[in-house]
């Protein structure tokens, strides 16, 4: 009868012929010898396995590539977009826009390549404002402009800047970015800009810097 041990490597029980080796363990035959190598194999690809897991495992988590915002799709699009304020039966301002995306849920038009015109109480256009995107804020009817912002009055004053916006409440056009006010060749540059839509009485709290072209630097002289 052939003798039957627990192999710790095979983790079973093997056949062995009869008889015992040197140190009196039974003598294993061929079979179990393949198996005992096999077994040994299997052993070291899972402790390399392993090792290479645990590695991986203390490098930390990988940084995520998403840039973590929600995607949300409009609930309205349109080309070729025109949306008007009027107050009291009076238009205050007309947009006009290449595309627009209507968000119901955020009461907010997001516009694409816009032109506002600005009106005054006898309905006669005071400025134009152009900029590479706006956004229409419908619970205030406020407006925000951004990227090459550019406004320019009917009596030739222009003010350029990257961002700004309009407050319908109280008829001011606002920035905190660079502005660039030209009036008549004069140019005034600086931060913290507040002003009314034609741009007649504004103001720039910082970093004002102001160029004023001889010319007219010597008529105000005279005067």
């Amino acid at each position: 009868m052939a003798a039957r041990r627990f192999d710790r490597l095979v983790e079973g029980v093997v056949d062995s012929p009869a008889g015992t080796d040197s140190r009196g363990w039974p003598r294993r035959g061929r079979a179990a010898r393949g198996l005992v190598r096999i077994a040994a194999a299997a052993s070291r690809v899972a402790a390399a396995i392993w090792i290479a897991v645990s590695a991986l495992g203390c490098q930390g988590e990988p940084a995520s590539t998403s840039s973590g915002g929600e995607v949300q799709i409009p609930d309205q699009e349109a080309r070729d977009f025109t949306l008007t304020e009027s107050s009291e039966g009076k238009k205050s301002w007309t947009l006009w826009a290449s595309y627009a995306a209507m968000y119901n849920d955020r009461n907010l038009v997001d516009a694409k390549e816009v032109r506002i015109e600005f009106f005054d109480a006898k309905q006669q256009r005071f400025s134009t404002l152009v900029a590479d995107r706006g956004l229409v804020f419908q619970r205030t009817n406020d407006l925000e402009a951004r990227g090459n912002v550019r406004v320019t009055t009917e009596t030739g004053v222009t003010m350029e800047t990257d961002s700004l916006r309009w407050l319908n409440a109280t008829g001011k056009i606002v920035s905190d970015a660079y502005v660039r006010v030209t009036r008549e060749g004069d140019v005034v540059t600086g931060y913290g800009f507040e002003s009314d839509p034609n741009l007649d009485h504004f103001n720039i709290t910082r970093q004002v810097r102001a160029e004023v072209r001889e010319e007219n630097a010597e008529q105000d002289a005279e005067r």
